[in-house]
């Protein structure tokens, strides 16, 4: 019942009263994990190891997977996992969490190697402050937002993107990860370099290489994936605006639970680069930072964050600027069904020589996901768009998307011996939809389909 301090008197009071030291110390290794302080339940790990005198059991395999986990040590985690699913059968907890660590390590083709590849089609829409911006600085003169005829009509882009991911563990140096990724986009965008819309279809080739390593403070975990990306842009309908060699710095982090109530997730990138038709060169910082306030175990949770997104260009005195704020609720009912609302705040701000604008979006929005079993999942998506002092952009946005997963076994021999590993492989399939109901002119309703295939 989460009453941990409770739990760790009655374990010691078990032992005074004849209980096997083993069972008392994996208990209190599970207290200590629920907690989140990972050193202190390895160390109570490694006290039953070095005074056992059979095979690990059931229990001793599942704590200790979950310490690998905890320190982000996916392929242990993985083969831990394994070994105490095969020695519990049909265990649901097992099997479910070495499903987990199989789609977070990836398909192991040797102890060093882990790959993973995902492909999916799904579409872009352009948040209603572009369209406010567009409307003010796009033309010679601004257009009034009751001129419905005048005003850059909605559009959007079907984007198709194939990833192929590793897992790299080079000796005692931080998990090496990376991708290989091409992405097509196809439709209208609004470009701020040149101030313009244009029609697109752009192919992105990206080259991506990180590092993984983990910090302990106290009882916490902070990690991080820290590395460079580089990106080659083409674009065979509008090269002037769109070509261009991108690259990225990047850092990502996430905590551990602090005092089991606040944790923490956030970036940081810096990307830059030429364009290879035009006399222009780009510079990119973005930033966020979000918040989740609850127990780790608690079914309610607060959430909250900020971020940022702050692009330059030059020669020409063009910049565009973005700025999100949100906070909401998330609520588990059971192990099935999640709920999340959001209240969101986008503000956005364009500057084109000598003139700028600016536009606010205030954007509540709500996610219901369903889980009836372990290998089916329904989410169902709504958002509300309300930009303000110009509300011909007004939007709702709905979506939905079922998703099918299937586990996909495999022998593999490591130093611990051959184990049944298993991976999920999961199909998704699904809609979403965008109305621009206020909006007389054009097409007001876009409706684009969403695919997405994950190996391993």
């Amino acid at each position: 019942m989460h009453d941990y301090e409770l739990s760790q008197s009655y374990l010691q009071r078990a032992k005074a009263a004849g209980a096997p030291d083993a069972e008392v110390r994996i208990g209190l290794a599970n207290n200590y994990l629920a907690l989140g302080d990972t050193s202190r339940a390895q160390a109570e790990l490694s006290a039953v190891s070095a005074s056992a005198d059979s095979a690990p059991d059931y229990q001793y395999l599942l704590a200790q997977a979950n310490v690998y986990r905890q320190q982000h040590h996916d392929a242990q985690a993985l083969t831990s996992f394994a070994q105490a699913s095969n020695a519990e059968g049909e265990d649901q907890t097992a099997e479910q969490a070495l499903l987990q660590a199989g789609a977070d390590e990836g398909f192991r083709i040797t102890p060093v190697v882990s790959v993973l590849s995902d492909f999916s089609v799904e579409p872009i829409f352009e948040d209603s402050t572009v369209y406010v911006l567009d409307s003010k600085l796009d033309a010679t003169l601004p257009v009034q937002g009751s001129n419905t005829t005048l005003l850059p009509p909605p559009r959007s882009s079907l984007e198709a993107q194939w990833t192929n991911a590793y897992h790299l563990h080079l000796g005692h140096l931080p998990t090496t990860s990376g991708f290989f990724q091409v992405r097509n986009a196809r439709g209208q965008i609004s470009v701020p370099s040149t101030n313009s819309i244009v029609s697109r279809d752009t192919t992105d080739y990206t080259f991506n290489v990180g590092l993984n390593p983990t910090i302990n403070i106290g009882s916490n975990v902070l990690t991080f994936n820290s590395g460079v990306q580089a990106t080659v842009r083409r674009d065979s309908e509008s090269p002037v605006a769109m070509n261009q060699n991108l690259f990225r710095i990047f850092t990502y982090m996430s905590t551990s639970s602090f005092f089991n109530a606040v944790s923490v997730s956030g970036y940081f990138i810096r990307e830059s680069g030429p364009f290879t038709e035009s006399n222009l060169h780009s510079q990119a910082l973005a930033g966020a930072i979000d918040f989740r306030v609850g127990a780790p175990w608690g079914k309610t949770a607060l959430v909250v964050g900020w971020g940022s997104n702050d692009q330059q260009f030059s020669p020409v005195h063009f910049e565009d600027y973005l700025t999100s704020s949100y906070i909401g609720l998330e609520r588990r009912f059971g192990e099935r069904l999640t709920v999340k609302a959001v209240a969101e705040d986008l503000r956005a701000w364009r500057v084109v020589g000598a003139d700028s604008g600016i536009a606010q979006n205030l954007r509540p929005a709500g996610t219901v996901d369903f889980t009836p079993n372990r290998n089916w999942d329904m989410q169902v998506s709504t958002a509300y768009s309300s930009t303000r002092g110009f509300h011909a952009y007004d939007t709702i946005q709905n979506g939905f998307s079922i998703s099918y997963a299937r586990p996909f076994h495999r022998k593999f021999n490591d130093d611990s011996g051959t184990v049944v590993l298993q991976y999920p492989i999961r199909f998704s399939a699904g809609m979403q939809e965008e109305t621009f109901f206020n909006f007389t002119g054009g097409q007001n309703q876009q409706l684009r389909p969403y695919v997405r295939i994950s190996l391993f």
